[in-house]
This record gives structure tokens, sequence and C-alpha cells, in this order.
């Protein structure tokens, strides 16, 4: 057996070498950990107790169907004007129904996204004319939101929405929402739901 003894001046030679090639692999492992990360999203399914499979691109803009043709043309018009320039997701919920979070390019809107978010009293208003005495259908104003959001709590037949619509913290308009069925609890709270989505929309791109 060679038990001959490394002189410590070469140990001591080989020390730089090893610690140049720690440094190295721990640089590989940070891009690679780095590369694996999932992009930053609104919300996702571990966000809610009641999340049902995977999340769901809402690129298109907002999502769901609002008691009346004047809430419902209010959001096709914001998402025909964004042209794509939207991030969001749609998660589902367990028994039905579904939550979803969208934020669009400063551009995306022909107006501000305060002027917007004003709108949304005098568009809920024109839904309550529209419903007028239908004992099928309701829409009443959200009031006393977070952050300035104005929205909507609205039903029809055996569905029930709420909507929220708020300016980011780098001006940008933001629209949160949830359906299920009338007469169950709501899978989270539109305050919940805006809170989560407005925290993370400065890190979710637009464009």
């Amino acid at each position: 057996m060679n038990n001959r003894r490394v002189p410590e001046s070469d140990r001591r030679k080989h020390h730089p070498l090893i610690g140049a090639l720690t440094a190295l692999m721990l640089g590989i492992l940070a891009l690679t950990s780095c590369g694996e990360e999932s992009p930053a999203t609104l919300i996702e399914p571990d966000d809610f107790e009641a999340a049902k499979g995977e999340a769901k691109d809402a690129g298109g803009g907002i999502v769901g169907m609002p008691p009346c043709r004047a809430l419902r043309e209010f959001n096709q018009d914001l998402n025909l004007a964004a042209s794509g320039k939207v991030t969001g997701t749609t998660v589902g919920i367990d028994g039905g129904g579904s939550v979803f979070a969208v934020v669009f390019s400063p551009t995306a809107t022909p107006r501000s996204a305060s002027e917007v978010v004003a709108d949304v009293p005098g568009h809920v208003e024109a839904c309550s004319k529209e419903i007028g005495g239908d004992p099928s259908r309701k829409v009443e104003e959200l009031l006393e939101l977070p952050s300035g959001a104005t929205g909507f709590h609205g039903e029809e037949n055996n569905s029930t929405s709420e909507y929220a619509y708020a300016v980011t913290s780098d001006d940008r308009l933001l629209v949160v929402g949830t359906e299920y069925s009338t007469g169950d609890s709501p899978p989270v709270s539109i305050e919940r739901l805006l809170e989560l989505a407005a925290d993370r929309a400065p890190d979710v791109s637009a464009d």
C-alpha cells in the first residue's frame, strides 16, 4: 500500500483551482435555477383552496358574463381596444365557476386607467336601468373597495359575478373577477383577489 503523503505545499497549490471550480459550478446551478423559475402571474391555483386543475391564459382580456349588455359591452370594448396588449390568468374552481385577473399595457386603453376605473359606476347605473324589474337579474355597485377600485356584484339566473377595476402602482388597468353559483359562497373575496393581483402586477408584463 502506498502511504506517501502529499506535501503541504502541493495541497496549497490545488486550493485556488478547487475554489475556481466550485464557483463555476455554483454559477451554473444559479443560472439553471433562474431558467426554471415560472413566469410571474397575477394569480395561480395555489392561491385558492377550491382551485381545480391548472391555470389558463387569459391574454384575450376580461372574461366572464356580467348580467347586462351595458357591462358586457364595456368589458368587450376594453378587450378590443387592447388588441392583445393584456396579460392574465383564469383559475377554475371545483364545483364550477372561475377566478380571473388581467392587467393591461399602458397603451392598451384609449383613456387612462384612472378614467376607465372612474367610468365603472356609470356603467353599473346603466346596467341597473337596463335590468329594470327583471326578477332573474340584479346588479349593485361594490363600494369601499381598497386602493380606489370600483366594481360591481351581478346576478343572472343561477350565476353570480363580481368584478373590480383598479389602477396599478405603475398606472396600468387591472381587472379581477370571479363567477360562481348563486347561493354559494364566493371562492375568494373580491377584496382579497384584488390584493393578490395588485401586489404581483408590477412583475407582470402586458406588452
